[in-house]
């Protein structure tokens, strides 16, 4: 099936999967990195305690981390 991909394509399906998987974690990276830079835009500002801020940025690092592996499942 991948041979047939391939010359129907002209791509070869691992190297597809991986620039996929490449650009899917670009994105989620970006979008972690925004969200963290609002946790401590709001930290800063006063509008979030230390205890909230740090519990917000445990809950962006676990979906991060399930994003990532959801990805290169």
């Amino acid at each position: 099936m991948a041979t047939a991909f391939e010359v129907g394509s002209g791509v070869d399906p691992s190297l597809l999967k991986v620039t996929i998987q490449l650009i899917a974690t670009g994105v989620v990276l970006i979008v972690f990195a925004w969200v963290m830079v609002q946790i401590f835009a709001a930290y800063q500002s006063n509008r979030a305690t230390v205890s909230e801020a740090v519990t917000s940025s445990l809950k962006a690092t676990v979906i991060l981390c399930l994003l990532v592996t959801v990805v290169f499942w």
